[in-house]
């Protein structure tokens, strides 16, 4: 998996070859604390993707051999 960042200024960063992935984001919201008034807080959540991500490329994996090969079978003259 490959994980690109866009920063504020425009910039990216990209990450290649992730196996594990944990990510957390805080950000503000406006929220009604009271009946007037209306406010800040900050609000976090997380996912992981370590397990998902590692099954799904041992899938992609096995996919891509099985595939070279088929290919490999059908160029040099195997069966169709």
């Amino acid at each position: 998996m490959r994980l690109t960042i866009e920063k504020d200024d425009g910039t990216t960063e990209v990450f290649q070859n992730i196996l594990d992935l944990y990510v957390v984001v805080r950000r503000e919201e406006k929220a009604l604390f009271e009946a007037d008034k209306l406010g800040l807080y900050i609000k976090t959540t997380s996912h992981s993707y370590g397990s998902n991500v590692r099954e799904l490329v041992k899938e992609v994996s096995q996919s891509l051999v099985e595939l070279q090969d088929y290919l490999r079978e059908q160029r040099y003259g195997g069966t169709p």
